[in-house]
């Protein structure tokens, strides 16, 4: 039996070895080490073998207690325990609703404290609240913004929020209550709507809402923690979690979001959850932000832009947000709206590189090339951001060239090119301004560029105003070739060719040029213009222009048959049809009987779809009808055969050969039938 010595406490005696092991024990369990040294002389009692055994109880206990504690370390808790706070809602003091809105904060503070887990959430006391209140020289019933509310949040240190306000509808109480975490404080959850009779009543009920929407805090901050690791797999998978859990989550459908932008989901499914967000929340941040995004994605501009100004209006108090609306504003042309917001920032806040960047860029799609002017000046000697963008340089170019400050203009077109070699806009500009030298700089930008279409087009200007038709052709079909999207470079090459008295390539030029919604029109009234022009200058002795003149027209009827360009077709087809008669009579031909038959068909085809309420149309209804009857008369003297067309001419089916010249000429009988006039809108 080994000998005891030393003593412990009040002298108890104990061998080196045991006093060593309850010592090192004691060091190691902190929490309990006063409670042992303080409770150690009553636990051994005065006989020598007691004495050892009770040692020997107290060694298992201590080995016991390890085992537990070790044990409850690996059973922690997940996170933290959360510190909720509960503020006074609010509610309006003229109809004593502020009272009632601190008595319902009451009852949810001590109700919330009672049935959350207390392992997961600690409760704070209103006298915490209190404290921090008078400290900071507050009034306790002093209605908090929500700068200040945060603030207090801070102080705190309190995880969660619970705000709310009071209103009284057909005697009962609503309350609309929200969630909100310190460390997103422009996120909140709102809790559904309650209403009750009493304060109590209502405070149960929120509560109750309270405990619902906590259920998805636990997977939400998984999916944060898994956004910061990079795993976007397991982040939607714990959203998808805590939706589960509480169907209406905001919270959590905002991390879903994020971490759905992964490159691969498509913009509808994210429209289709910031929708299911806004339906819970109008005013969520996250939702409105992501809702204009992905309906500009999805090249839906006006709602788009609709949607870019509702977030400058919920959110245009923060500058990052305010500044992404009105940059969605430009994007999606939306020009003036955007100016205006930026000039009312600027107001609010004071002078901003950034918003101050977005109005130049305003006042350049707006044309406003004064203002552009004097905001680039400024900008090109202050902002680093300016001068290092190359868009930017080419918008300040062209501002001072609108504003015929050439010298400037052209300084600065040179510095842009030494600033950005490689950029073709700052280029064109350079080759633009340099008139005297454009002999020596458009050859170097045609071999420095030979992708870019801009400059063929500057060479066939240049080629036109030296007389050279030909080379402004060959120019002109090569912008093409290297873009054939482009719309204005059709309508010169057109032109090159009416010069050049080329009608037929000038009409099929027409033919293959592009018909977006802006072009069409544009397409279609060069073409009545032009058609119009070379049946007034042919008459009726020049017949392929003539033939061109009605493909023109009949050409801008193709791209948006209207109640003029039906006129037109139907006076032209007229006029031609009885040209075609008359070489008809002259050949003896059936064959150009029948081409004058066939160009009739398409004066009837018009007619019959409508000319409008134009005074003239009596007149070529009456043409139509006389030209219609000389043919079916020509027809037996010129098909004696029975060749060619048979039956009446009816203007129901059928389409004219336009572009075939007749095939002889001879003498013969004439028509009676009058000419039409070219202007069926003359009174």
């Amino acid at each position: 039996m080994t000998h005891l010595h030393g003593t412990i406490g009040t002298g108890v005696p104990t061998d080196d070895h045991t006093k060593s092991m309850i010592y090192v024990f004691i060091e190691r369990q902190g929490s309990i080490r006063r409670y042992i040294l303080e409770m150690w002389p009553r636990l051994l009692p005065t006989s020598r073998l007691s004495r050892r055994l009770a040692l020997a109880r107290c060694m298992l206990a201590l080995s016991c207690g390890a085992f537990v504690m070790t044990a409850s370390r690996l059973h922690a808790q997940e996170f933290v325990r959360q510190q909720i706070v509960i503020v006074p809602f609010i509610g309006d003091s003229a109809n004593d609703l502020a009272e009632l809105g601190r008595d319902i904060a009451d009852v949810v503070r001590d109700r919330t404290g009672d049935r959350v887990d207390k392992r997961e959430a600690e409760v704070l006391g209103a006298f915490h609240l209190n404290r921090l209140l008078a400290q900071s020289n507050y009034n306790k019933r002093a209605i908090l913004s929500q700068m200040e509310l945060r603030h207090v949040a801070t102080q705190l240190r309190a995880d969660e929020t619970v705000t709310g306000t009071v209103t009284r509808e057909g005697g009962q109480l609503v309350v609309r209550a929200r969630l909100t975490r310190l460390k997103n404080w422009h996120l909140s959850q709102p809790l559904s709507l309650v209403r009750a009779p009493t304060a109590r009543a209502a405070g149960e009920a929120i509560v109750t809402e309270l405990l619902r929407a906590r259920t998805q805090l636990v997977p939400l901050r998984r999916c944060e923690n898994a956004l910061a690791g990079g795993d976007r797999a397991t982040a939607v998978r714990e959203a998808e979690r805590a939706i589960r859990l509480y169907p209406d989550a905001v919270l959590a459908r905002t991390c879903l979001i994020v971490a759905l932008f992964d490159g691969r989901t498509g913009s509808d499914s994210i429209l289709h959850v910031a929708d299911a967000v806004l339906a819970r929340d109008t005013a969520n941040v996250v939702g409105n932000v992501v809702r204009a995004q992905s309906l500009e994605a999805l090249g839906r501009r006006l709602p788009a832009a609709s949607q870019w100004a509702r977030v400058y209006a919920l959110h245009g108090d923060s500058i990052p947000i305010a500044l992404a609306s009105v940059e969605g504003l430009l994007r999606m042309g939306q020009a003036q709206e955007a100016l205006d917001d930026a000039k009312a920032l600027l107001k609010r806040n004071g002078p901003n590189a950034s918003l101050r960047r977005l109005s130049f860029r305003a006042y350049a799609i707006l044309g406003s090339w004064k203002e552009a002017a004097l905001i680039g000046d400024s900008l090109e000697l202050e902002d680093d951001v300016f001068r290092t963008d190359s868009s930017y340089g080419a918008r300040y170019v062209e501002a001072l060239r609108q504003t015929h400050d050439t010298l400037a203009a052209l300084e600065l077109s040179v510095r842009n090119v030494r600033r950005f070699p490689g950029d073709s806009r700052l280029y064109l500009q350079y080759v633009q301004i340099l008139n005297g030298e454009q002999a020596v700089a458009l050859p170097r930008a045609l071999a420095r560029f030979p992708k870019v279409p801009e400059f063929p087009l500057l060479a066939a200007s240049q080629a036109r105003r030296n007389g050279n038709r030909g080379e402004a052709i060959r120019a002109t079909r090569e912008a093409l070739r290297r873009d054939s999207a482009l719309f204005q470079p059709y309508l010169a090459l057109a032109e090159y060719y009416l010069e050049e008295h080329a009608v037929d390539s000038a009409v099929a030029v027409l033919r293959r040029a592009p018909r977006a919604t802006d072009a069409a029109e544009t397409l279609r009234s060069y073409a009545i213009a032009r058609g119009l022009g070379l049946l007034r200058t042919a008459g009726d002795s020049v017949p392929r222009e003539q033939e061109a003149g009605v493909s023109l027209v009949v050409l801008a009827d193709t791209i948006s048959s209207r109640a003029d360009s039906r006129a037109y077709v139907a006076a032209a087809s007229l006029q031609l049809a009885r040209n075609q008669l008359v070489t008809a009579s002259r050949s003896r031909s059936c064959t150009d009987l029948d081409q004058s038959a066939a160009t009739l068909q398409l004066a009837g085809n018009a007619i019959e779809t409508g000319l409008g309420e134009s005074p003239n149309v009596s007149e070529i209804v009456a043409a139509y009808e006389e030209m219609k009857s000389a043919v079916e008369k020509a027809r037996p003297i010129l098909c004696k055969d029975g060749g060619g067309q048979s039956g009446p001419v009816n203007g129901t089916s059928g389409a004219a050969v336009v572009g075939k010249s007749p095939n002889a000429r001879g003498s013969g009988a004439t028509s009676t039938a009058r000419p039409v006039a070219l202007n069926p809108e003359r009174t």
